[in-house]
């Protein structure tokens, strides 16, 4: 065999190798699709992708995890490792923004009015919580739990 051919092999075979690990998708985007994500206000820290299954997080807001706590204080729903929220309950003005927290060591999927956001291990999203018709209970899931929490959404008459 010449020099030609085997350079053209050996780059046959790079191919292949990136499209076995990027699981035989056409795709080659190092980073997930935001487009496909729902909606978020604020902060939030998301996985980039580094290797097949692993995530890895990336802050998107230059606040730190402190700031955000202090900031969102009691408007906060902590998920440990068995996906139980606490607190259980809370009543939230319909337009107010809350911290998502997943403080386990494993990707919790916390859903919620009709929308569902992926949390990396000690991951956080800042959502916004609203609806059209109030006053509005919401159900807050964690993966296959179902309503682990609840949110008694009112009206925000004040304007604030």
């Amino acid at each position: 065999m010449n020099k030609t051919w085997t350079v053209v092999i050996i780059i046959l075979v790079i191919i292949a190798g990136i499209w076995w690990f990027n699981g035989g998708n056409s795709n080659l985007a190092l980073f997930p699709d935001a487009s496909t994500s729902p909606t978020t206000a604020g902060a939030t820290k998301t996985p980039a992708v580094a290797k097949k299954g692993t995530p890895v997080p990336v802050a998107t807001s230059s606040q730190s995890y402190s700031q955000l706590v202090a900031q969102y204080g009691s408007n906060r729903i902590q998920f440990n490792q068995d996906c139980q929220a606490s607190p259980s309950s809370m009543v939230l003005k319909s337009g107010t923004s809350i911290l998502l927290d997943n403080r386990s060591n494993k990707t919790q999927v916390i859903s919620l009015n009709g929308a569902s956001y992926s949390l990396v291990p000690y991951g956080y999203r800042v959502v916004s919580v609203s609806n059209a018709s109030l006053p509005k209970t919401i159900g807050v899931s964690c993966n296959s739990l179902v309503n682990t929490g609840t949110i008694n959404l009112q009206a925000n008459i004040s304007g604030q």
